[in-house]
């Protein structure tokens, strides 16, 4: 069963911590106005999509796709921490993934559904698997990591963006520019941790 656009708008308000009543203040309209639209009373038009768009923080074309109800499934763009180079290395215990939100001085917007999602920019790490061009990588460290992925590869000794490989039941993190990374899900290097890169991005 597909989610309606009001199902949808409850889960985008209880992401943002953004109740009913404080929504419909910010919309300039009444606690009702707001209840038909999360009931599926009321569709939404353009105009007031517009003033959604404005008091949720979130972009029109992300309220244009919750309302076309294309997938079960939603991908909200949101704003997610960037860290930058000395933010990374001082990221002194890399499974704690609530670090890049309690840190970072700089968001910017990005399409994901992993709550943990972060970007982080590519100077300072000392190889960039031939993502150098790009000044964001965006990391997802909830999402599963598969055979020919890029991943962002964590160690007390190295920052670097690999490419994995999975051969019988052999982890190996290629690197053109470095030795490659070898362990086995047995018995996995300690001081290491691995994330999926999702997105390469190029500002403007």
């Amino acid at each position: 069963m597909q989610m309606t656009f009001g199902d949808k708008l409850r889960k985008l308000m209880k992401s943002r911590g953004i109740k009913a009543i404080t929504l419909a203040q910010r919309m300039g309209v009444s606690c009702a106005y707001v209840s038909q639209l999360i009931t599926g009373i009321r569709k939404p038009g353009r105009e007031t999509l517009l003033k959604l768009s404005k008091s949720l923080e979130v972009p029109l074309d992300t309220l244009l796709a919750l309302e076309s109800d294309v997938s079960e499934k939603m991908f909200i763009s949101r704003k997610v921490p960037v860290l930058d180079e000395s933010q990374i290395e001082a990221w002194g215990d890399c499974i704690d993934l609530d670090y890049p939100s309690l840190v970072a001085k700089s968001f910017e917007y990005a399409t994901t559904d992993d709550p943990g999602a972060f970007y982080i920019t590519t100077s300072g790490i000392n190889s960039c698997g031939g993502l150098e061009s790009c000044d964001l990588l965006l990391v997802e460290p909830n999402k599963p990591v598969n055979s020919g992925d890029t991943v962002f590869v964590w160690s007390s000794k190295t920052l670097s963006i690999r490419k994995m490989i999975i051969k019988e039941n052999i982890i190996i993190l290629m690197d053109e520019k470095q030795e490659p990374i070898v362990f086995t899900p047995d018995n996995p290097k300690e001081d290491l941790r691995y994330y999926r890169v999702s997105l390469c991005l190029k500002k403007l």
